[in-house]
């Protein structure tokens, strides 16, 4: 059974821990139902374009000598400017690649949310989809090859407006963070979907400020 939710009447919270006869993550209930419908959606629609998806579950960190002094303002467009440079560096790695003769190219499909701690300062949780064929594992932080980790370091030094150091790669990326989904396999939809669905619980969300709290892709 759904109920409103209190802070935002917009959302229903889901207390049962199976969505679509999917499992969430029972601990972090209650979930708001449209976030996870629109998980589910943009998970189908990676699949859809792709027999072969990649997700990635990382957490951009904002330091706190930056974090210390940033205000409203600054949070409601880091996401927005965080997404177009990782889009922008995700083309040019592969127009790159087709000038050497290597064709298959990707979409950039994620799902997103922001917090607020116990210390009153929002922080961030990303899950990115991607065609496999094109990244088929995240890397290694600091790495001296370029990988999709480093990719993501730069985009979201870029979104906080700071000159990149690969030294300090400022993404956290949590025990098992990638998953490998099969358009064949519904198991490996169904691990994918359980871990990202940390992202569409109800606690420590804040509304009422004039920002997002969640967001998917469109398209």
């Amino acid at each position: 059974m759904l109920q409103l939710h209190p802070s935002n009447t917009n959302l229903h919270l889901a207390y049962s821990p199976v969505f679509n006869e999917l499992s969430t993550q029972e601990k972090y209930l209650p979930m708001a139902s449209e976030y996870l419908q629109a998980l589910y959606d943009t998970m189908h629609k990676a699949l859809d374009d792709y027999p072969r998806v990649l997700a990635f579950r990382f957490d951009p960190v904002i330091p706190t000598a930056i974090s210390d002094r940033m205000t409203l303002e600054d949070h409601k467009g880091l996401i927005a400017r965080f997404i177009a440079s990782l889009k922008a560096i995700i083309k040019h790695d592969h127009e790159c690649k087709r000038q050497a003769g290597w064709v298959p190219d990707t979409k950039v499909r994620y799902v997103w949310c922001r917090e607020v701690g116990l210390n009153g300062k929002p922080h961030y949780h990303f899950f990115l989809l991607l065609n496999r064929d094109v990244y088929h594992m995240p890397g290694k932080a600091c790495s001296q090859n370029e990988n999709l980790i480093s990719r993501v370091s730069r985009a979201w030094y870029s979104a906080l407006r700071v000159t990149w150091n690969p030294q300090e790669p400022w993404v956290h990326v949590p025990d098992t963070p990638h998953y490998w989904i099969s358009r064949d396999d519904a198991n490996s939809f169904q691990e994918a979907f359980y871990r990202a669905s940390y992202l569409c619980k109800a606690d420590t969300k804040q509304y009422g400020l004039g920002m997002r709290t969640f967001g998917t892709s469109r398209n």
